[in-house]
């Protein structure tokens, strides 16, 4: 059983702990703008006291913008700047991006799936092999390679 620990055992601290780590989470996707300000101030080494006073002095909290969807704005930034594009293609493999639509997925009633890929299963790699040795028995038949 876990242990006592001031009124709460092991399990009841990892739920609060779970629910603490959610919690922010939420807050910090519906008020951009401070993460952004935020950011900037510990990015040049501020203190605790200006990442405080940057937070409350932001003139846009939640990063609304006229000129579109902030996240999307923001996520490009990232892209752009530093190792950014590099992180996203080492996690996300090649050239896709959190934002290109997926083209193997299946969309509409009953999607969900992926997309036929061909694929050698079952005997389909000796029907593979075969037709290899048989293309190069016809070819080194008619004479292979010369070298005359």
């Amino acid at each position: 059983e876990g242990e006592k620990t001031g009124g709460m055992d092991d399990r009841e601290m990892d739920n609060r702990t779970r629910f603490a780590v959610g919690y922010s989470v939420s807050l910090l996707r519906q008020h951009l703008g401070v993460l952004d300000d935020l950011a900037e101030v510990m990015e040049r080494g501020g203190s605790v006291s200006e990442c405080i006073i940057a937070m409350e002095k932001c003139p846009n909290v939640s990063g609304y913008s006229l000129e579109g969807d902030y996240e999307k704005i923001r996520r490009e930034k990232f892209r752009t700047d530093g190792l950014g594009g590099l992180i996203e293609a080492s996690l996300l493999g090649g050239k896709k991006t959190i934002d290109a639509e997926e083209e193997s997925v299946i969309y509409g009633k009953g999607g969900g799936g992926r997309k036929e890929k061909f694929q050698l299963t079952g005997d389909d790699p000796f029907y593979a092999a075969g037709a290899l040795a048989f293309a190069f028995f016809v070819w080194a038949s008619n004479g292979g390679l010369s070298l005359h």
